[in-house]
This record gives C-alpha cells, structure tokens and sequence, in this order.
C-alpha cells in the first residue's frame, strides 16, 4: 500500500461535488471569465448562499457588503473564490468514518481554528491573497480522514500508540503504514487537481522545508496548528511557542507578541465560519468534550 494506491481506492467513496471540478477546471484554463465562474457557483444555491455569507462575515472583514457571486469574484479574486468553494464543499465529501476514530465536529473545529489562525497569520506577515492561507489550514490534515476511512484498524493502532498526541503521528505512521497522513493528503489534493501550492503546503506542513518554494505558507500552518491546538488543550502561550521548531520562527519572521495578538478573538471568528461552513447535521452533532 502506498499513498497513491490508497487514494485510487476511495476514489468511488470520496470526490469533490459537480461543482468544484467545474471550478477548478475552468479557473485552469486560460479562457475562463470571472462571469462563468460565478455562473456556475450559482447554480448551487445552497453553496453560493454559504459563500455570500462567509465572504460579507467578520472573518473577511469586508468594508462593503457583498450580495452576488459576481461581485464577491470582483472584491476578492477568482482564485480565492475557488479556495472559499474548496473551503465550504470539502466537509461533505467524507462521510462514513468510524466515530471511534475521530468525531467530525472536533476534527473540522480544529480544521477551522487552523484555517482561521492561518489567515490571521498571513495578514500579519502582509501575504497576498491571505484567504489561500485559510484553505491551506482547513485542510491540512484531510489525509488522515482518508486513512481513517480506508485503514480503520491500522489507524486505531496508530491512534493508540500516540495516545492522542498528534505530533507522534507522523512518526507512528511511518512506522506502521510506511508513510504518512501528510503524503496522502498531498496525493488527494494532486488528485483532485488543486493547486500546487495546496498541495505543497498540505504535504510539509509538519515540516515547512518540504513544502519547497511554497515553504513559507508551510510555517504559517505549522504555527497555526500549534495555536489551534492551545485552544483545545488550554496550555499557557509560553508552553506553545517553546513547541514551535526554531526554523519555523525564521522563516516567518513572527514574534512571540504577534502571536498573543492573534490568538485575541480566534473563538468567536472560529464558532462564525464553523455555523457558515458546516453542514446543519454536522453541527448538530457536536462533541460532548467540555
């Protein structure tokens, strides 16, 4: 088995809805109008419905309300629609994975506050197009719903070996699968034609170096992660920044104070992107964890 064999194989389990493909299919070509991308986005009334809302939400921090698919491409560009359409579609995809192996609310929650610390991030260090950052962070560990979906014991070994720590996976993995969730996310993007960048930065964002020229996104994630994670754990902000590997500081540049900065009013704009994003059955079945 190997990341690409084990991608083949949930391809029938697991593809992106009609709509992203068009998307992604006509933003790649080099032909396409900012008119036809939002005429197919409309046609799915409910996904363009969740997309108005995420793009007019506090989270964008736009200064004019936005109300067509049109407009929203005019405002923020048709490669950040396509991510927000990536963004907003890719919790439907997975369905069927064992509760034991991971509870879709926690496991998106995380997702999310990533994705949501990722752009913050961005924005701090002053990168373009900082909603990229979002979907890079929202789906930097799709690889393990792949794995859970396709290796359900193996998985509940590897769960028990790390004993719920997610910076032993990597490791565990290798050493049980031959490789790991970050190279089988990596294939499912590649899959799924995304852009490189995505690919790059799902790939390596355990180790930024990996990610190539796309290095730097990388470690914004990696920071993320580990400020996503403070908000589950409830650890002090010293005890997060002493985990942050020292590359990952000096290839982003950030200081200890951007980072309690940041965190200031992350759940708030987490709980509003989840409510936008997710599914109403999704949301109805939220972890019982405090």
């Amino acid at each position: 088995m190997n990341p690409k064999k084990l991608v083949d194989e949930i391809e029938h389990l697991v593809s992106l809805p009609d709509v992203c493909v068009k998307v992604n299919r006509l933003v790649d070509s080099p032909s396409y109008s900012a008119r036809s991308v939002g005429e197919i986005v409309s046609r799915d009334t409910d996904l363009s419905a969740r997309l108005l809302r995420l793009v007019n939400s506090s989270f964008l921090g736009l200064r004019a309300p936005v109300d067509t698919i049109s407009r929203a491409i005019a405002v923020i560009g048709t490669n950040e629609l396509r991510n927000l359409v990536m963004a907003t579609t890719a919790a439907r995809v997975f369905t069927g994975i064992p509760s034991d192996l991971v509870n879709m609310y926690d496991y998106w929650s995380h997702a999310v506050t990533t994705g949501v610390i990722g752009r913050e991030l961005a924005v701090r260090c002053n990168v373009l197009h900082s909603e990229r950052l979002f979907v890079m962070g929202m789906l930097h560990d799709i690889g393990r719903l792949v794995i859970y979906l396709t290796l359900a014991e193996k998985s509940r070994d590897i769960l028990l070996i790390t004993g719920g720590d997610d910076w032993l996976l990597p490791e565990t993995e290798r050493d049980v699968l031959g490789f790991d969730h970050m190279d089988v996310g990596a294939e499912l993007l590649r899959k799924w034609n995304l852009p490189d960048g995505l690919v790059a930065v799902v790939g390596g964002h355990h180790d930024p170096m990996k990610a190539g020229d796309f290095r730097f996104e990388a470690a914004l994630v990696c920071t993320a992660i580990a400020l996503a994670n403070r908000e589950v754990t409830g650890e002090s902000l010293e005890t997060t920044v002493v985990g942050i590997a020292a590359p990952v500081w000096e290839i982003t540049g950030l200081s200890h104070e951007d980072l309690e900065s940041i965190t200031e009013g992350i759940t708030t704009k987490v709980h509003e992107v989840m409510e936008l994003i997710l599914s109403p059955s999704a949301v109805s079945h939220k972890s019982s964890k405090p």
